[in-house]
């Protein structure tokens, strides 16, 4: 309307930046995904996809290549992240200075988060809560990696559950950083997951809702890791 400033609202920011990114992966990818779903709390921007596999990663992994298929997404997606970035910046007032992303391929979903350095944002949940689930999470992961020596919830609602925990890293996956061995930190990452979902219905005992999908992001500079829950919309536990 002439004379007016227009004021896009933050729902409607996020709609853009979901339509934007999408376009950004089709151009790079030669395919978006179907489904591209962005959340945001505090200085954390999230990005679920659904539906992403292109063609050639699809021949990729009917040929046992999934490491290849990862290799290459984890490239271009580190190049379509950067480019994006700017964007949501600008859009939302938030500079971020770290990106993490995973991809689910047997499910074919993914994530995508930007973190900001100084984030410190929590959510306030009830102390006996986080207490119960820091403790599974510890009980479940020490099959497989070091009890973290911090823990906390960033986001909380009912479709997600983030997690944040520091100083997880055993010093052989350090060792591995610092030579820069990806593939062992990479499959090592998978079975860690793995043993995660080995262990789903004990999570959707504590939650209350069904899981339909789990991802963990790792921070190997920063020694930490994201824990992400998705829950089914549409079924809650009986």
């Amino acid at each position: 309307m002439k004379g007016e400033v227009y004021i896009k609202s933050n729902q409607e920011n996020l709609v853009y930046l979901s339509s934007k990114f999408s376009k950004l992966l089709k151009r790079r990818f030669g395919k978006g995904p179907e489904a591209c779903n962005v959340f945001l709390k505090g200085n954390r921007f999230y990005v679920y996809m659904r539906q992403f596999i292109t063609p050639a990663e699809d021949v990729l992994m009917n040929q046992g290549q999934l490491e290849l298929a990862h290799n290459f997404r984890s490239t271009v997606m580190n190049s379509v992240t950067q480019e994006f970035i700017p964007e949501v910046s600008k859009i939302l007032g938030i500079s971020f200075d770290y990106f993490f992303h995973d991809w689910n391929y047997d499910k074919n979903t993914g994530i995508l988060l930007l973190d900001q350095a100084q984030s410190n944002h929590e959510e306030n949940i009830d102390n006996s809560f986080q207490t119960s689930l820091f403790h599974l999470i510890e009980n479940v992961g020490s099959k497989y990696t070091k009890k973290p020596a911090s823990f906390k919830i960033v986001k909380f609602t009912q479709n997600i559950c983030a997690t944040e925990s520091k100083d997880v890293l055993l010093p052989l996956e350090k060792l591995a950083y610092e030579k820069g061995n990806v593939d062992l930190l990479l499959h090592h990452a998978w079975n860690i997951k793995d043993g995660y979902w080995k262990n789903k219905e004990q999570f959707e005992s504590l939650f209350g809702r069904l899981i339909e999908d789990m991802f963990i992001m790792w921070d190997y500079k920063n020694n930490r890791n994201y824990l992400v829950f998705i829950f089914n919309k549409l079924d809650t536990m009986k």
